[in-house]
Formats: C-alpha cells, structure tokens, sequence
C-alpha cells in the first residue's frame, strides 16, 4: 500500500466453521460487516462502525473491515489462534514502503533484533 491517507478494505472468508478472531497490527480498524456463509456483496455500515484491532469473524462465514493508511511499516493481519497462524492463516501488510526507513530511531536495536532472531 504505496499511497497514504486511503482506505484499504479487506474482506476475510473461512469455510471452516470455527470462530476467528481475526488481528491487525499496527492500526484500529473499522468492522464494516460479518456474517455467517459466503460474502456475496452484502451492505456494509459506513456510518458510526465498531473501532477495534481485533475483530471476531464467525464461523464458516466472513469479515469486511477498513482501515486508513497512515501508519508507514510491515503490519501483520493474522488469525489470533496461534496454530491457525503457524498454520498460514495471516498475511503480511506493507504500507508505505518509502516511508519506513524514516520510522526506525533506534537502528542498534533493530540489528539486535534481527541478529537474535538469526541465531534463533
């Protein structure tokens, strides 16, 4: 997501009839609609919806939620059930990809980090 201060909207959909709270970091995001089944272009509520960072999306069914870019980094959108991430249920957001850099004001840190994690 290249472009700052848009709305991205995201729908998540499972056929597996359990339910999923579904986690972004990095921002609170809109919950527009949910439902049990398939989303098949139902209304969304664009007036005054639930703010959260977690929502849960039911099961066997879907999740439309918004949020605005205006938060430049690598964001993680993940099923918040541990094994169902381990498992590939999340995906990865980078956002204002040119702007990152200019976000990081402990790079020490940051190497020391990514060093630890490279031994791990």
């Amino acid at each position: 997501l290249l472009d700052m201060g848009k709305w991205s909207y995201i729908i998540v959909q499972s056929a597996i009839p359990l339910n999923h709270p579904i986690h972004l970091h990095g921002h609170n995001f809109l919950i527009l609609s949910a439902g049990k089944g398939t989303y098949t272009n139902q209304e969304l509520n664009m007036f005054n919806a639930l703010r959260r960072d977690t929502a849960n999306m039911p099961a066997a069914g879907w999740l439309v939620i918004a949020f605005e870019t205006d938060n430049p980094g690598a964001w993680l959108m993940h099923c918040h059930i541990g094994w169902h991430t381990s498992m590939g249920f999340a995906l990865q957001i980078l956002e204002g990809r040119n702007m990152i850099k200019d976000t990081v004001k402990d790079k020490c840190a940051l190497y020391g980090t990514c060093g630890n994690w490279n031994k791990w």
